[in-house]
C-alpha cells in the first residue's frame, strides 16, 4: 500500500508542469538594455528616413554604470556578480571614457581577484579583442590572469589572447611569435585550435604561400582565393558594428 502510495505521487509530481525560474537581476537588466537599445537604433532610423537630425544619447552611458553597481555588488550571488563584470568587459568599448586605462585596470583586476579560475575566465580573454585600449594595457590585464589562474586552459587561453591584441595592434612579429609558444606549450588545447585565424593571417605575406579561403559571394557564387592568383581584384567589403 505503501508503495502504491509513493508511486502514485511521483507520477502525479512528474505531470506538473515546471515552472521556469524567476529572471534574475541581472538577466532583467540586460533585457532592458537590449530593449533600449533596439528603440535607440529605430529613433536612428527614423532620423534617417525623414532627413531631420538630433541628438541623443546611447543607452550605454547608462546601463554601464548599472551594471557596474551590480559587478561590485558583494550581496548578490557570486554568478550574478561574474556576469555583470563580463558585460562590462563586453561593452566597455562602447562607453566613452575620459581615462579608459584606468577603469578598465579596475575593473580587470576585480574580476581576477574573484574569478580567475571560473569558467568566466575564458570568456573573459575573448571578449579582450573588443576592448578599445591600446595594446600594453590589454596585455597587462590578460597577463595578470595569467599569473593569478592555476587553470592550464584558461593559462591557454591567456596566450591566444596575448597573441591577438599583438595582431590587432600590428605587431604581426609579436603576434607570430605569441602564436608560436601557445603551440609549443599547450599543443593539444582548445585555445591552438582556436588560433587557426592567427595561422591563416600568418599566410597572407609577400613569398607565403596562400592560405585555401573560400566563400560566396552576393550572388550565391562560390569564390577561390586561389583563382585570383595574377589577378587584379576589387573586393567591396561591408560592416556594421
Amino acid at each position: 500500500m505503501l508503495n502504491t502510495l509513493i508511486l502514485s505521487t511521483l507520477m502525479f509530481a512528474a505531470q506538473q508542469p515546471v515552472e521556469a525560474s524567476a529572471p534574475t537581476a541581472v538577466e532583467t537588466l540586460e533585457a532592458s538594455y537590449h530593449s533600449a537599445m533596439n528603440d535607440y537604433y529605430a529613433q536612428i532610423g527614423a532620423m534617417y528616413e525623414s532627413g531631420e537630425f538630433t541628438e541623443i544619447e546611447s543607452p550605454i552611458e547608462i546601463y554601464f554604470d548599472k551594471f557596474r553597481a551590480f559587478a561590485k555588488d558583494q550581496t548578490i550571488a557570486a554568478s550574478e556578480r561574474a556576469k555583470a563584470q563580463i558585460w562590462c568587459v563586453q561593452y566597455f568599448g562602447e562607453k566613452n571614457w575620459s581615462h579608459p586605462d584606468k577603469v578598465f585596470a579596475s575593473l580587470s583586476k576585480m574580476f581576477i581577484q574573484e574569478f580567475a579560475d571560473s569558467d568566466y575566465a575564458i570568456k573573459f580573454t575573448q571578449l579582450m579583442r573588443r576592448v578599445q585600449l591600446d595594446t600594453p594595457s590589454k596585455i597587462t590585464a590578460i597577463e595578470q590572469l595569467s599569473e593569478t589562474t592555476t587553470s592550464k586552459d584558461i593559462q591557454a587561453y591567456c596566450v591566444l589572447a596575448c597573441a591577438f591584441a599583438y595582431g590587432d595592434g600590428n605587431d604581426q612579429e609579436k603576434s607570430d611569435a605569441t602564436v608560436d609558444s601557445l603551440l609549443e606549450k599547450y599543443p593539444n588545447s582548445q585555445a591552438a585550435k582556436d588560433a587557426a585565424p592567427l595561422l591563416v593571417k600568418r599566410q597572407l605575406k609577400v613569398d607565403k604561400t596562400a592560405p585555401a579561403l573560400s566563400g560566396v559571394d552576393v550572388d550565391g557564387k562560390e569564390r577561390h582565393l586561389k583563382d585570383t592568383r595574377g589577378k587584379v581584384t576589387f573586393v567591396v567589403f561591408w560592416g556594421f558594428w
